[in-house]
């Protein structure tokens, strides 16, 4: 096997939080242009070496325990093979990192998830194309014990933005995002753990079936509704919409989604993103600046293109 390189999108999850999770709940996701960097050459065993920042590590099949998430890719990629993957195996993932080492929220596991089965399978001599979203998606939810969306997956290996639909078996529509919108992050309060909101969510929703099933149909309408909107007013509207939601939907489930906004920034333009309030988005109009030399704020690039290959 010739020295194959990828790279791998990150993602960002702009609205639908939660909804998600559920069958026929919609989310607005995009790729970003924040890549995880790969590179595969042949080799008589597996092996798999991990880059990010200030650190590094290796996984091999005698030392699973460096990597559950390589665990969960190998295993699929093993059983879908009917063998064990054989490459010597470089990835890095330092993108997805800032300076101190705090991850950006930008779908780093979803990303190096799409990198190493697109690799792994190239590695084995099968095209990638038509088996590696499914592949993926079935690691990346091993890894997580059976749970996962799959939005952050399915926006890597595609890239661009779209409406996704969430299921046991999850559908991705591009789409264009309305507007000239541009899209800046800032950090919340602390970190939040994903798996216990997710299961405070789960509760929540086998406690007030009729109060989810609420929260899930304005979710999707209030998406949809963003989508076709034909001006800056209504697209503030239904992003407002989105956001009062989340909140609501936080005080239910003790995981709060409220962000104290930075100075300079209108809360109507901002909304957290993911579980709780990890991470803010501001929807920032044209003609409206940040505070300038803030370090907390961020602009996110999108990016057009998924999964590529490095000649």
């Amino acid at each position: 096997m010739s020295r194959e390189r990828l790279t791998a999108p990150g993602n960002v999850l702009l609205l639908g939080e939660y909804a998600v999770l559920e069958e026929g709940g919609r989310g607005l996701a995009m790729a970003v242009t924040e890549r995880v960097q790969l590179e595969a050459s042949s080799a008589e065993t597996l092996q798999i070496e991990m880059e990010w920042p200030g650190a590094a590590g290796s996984w091999t099949p005698e030392h699973r325990e460096a990597s559950p998430l390589i665990s969960s890719v190998v295993d699929t990629i093993s059983e879908h093979l009917g063998r064990s993957p054989r490459a010597r195996v470089k990835i890095d993932s330092s993108a997805f990192f800032s300076p101190d080492g705090r991850k950006s929220g930008l779908g780093s596991s979803a990303a190096v998830t799409v990198a190493l089965v697109c690799g792994l399978l190239r590695a084995a001599g099968v095209d990638p194309s038509a088996d590696a979203p499914r592949l993926a998606l079935q690691a990346h939810r091993r890894a997580q014990g059976g749970r996962g969306s799959g939005y952050d997956v399915m926006t890597s290996f595609s890239g661009g933005a779209g409406l996704f639909t969430g299921g046991a078996d999850p559908q991705w529509q591009p789409c264009v995002l309305p507007g000239d919108m541009r899209l800046l992050l800032f950090s919340g309060p602390a970190p939040v753990s994903t798996a216990e909101a997710v299961a405070r969510y789960e509760m929540w929703k086998e406690s007030d079936p009729a109060a989810a099933r609420d929260f899930l149909r304005e979710s999707n309408n209030a998406i949809v509704s963003f989508l076709r909107a034909a001006s800056v007013a209504q697209l503030l509207l239904w992003f407002s919409a989105c956001r009062e939601l989340g909140i609501e939907l936080g005080r239910a489930i003790g995981i709060s989604a409220e962000l104290s906004v930075p100075p300079g920034l209108e809360p109507k333009w901002c909304k957290a993103v993911g579980a709780g309030n990890e991470l803010g988005l501001c929807l920032l109009p044209a003609g409206v600046e940040p505070p300038a030399d803030d370090a907390r704020f961020r602009f996110v690039v999108p990016s057009g293109t998924g999964v590529k290959w490095e000649e």
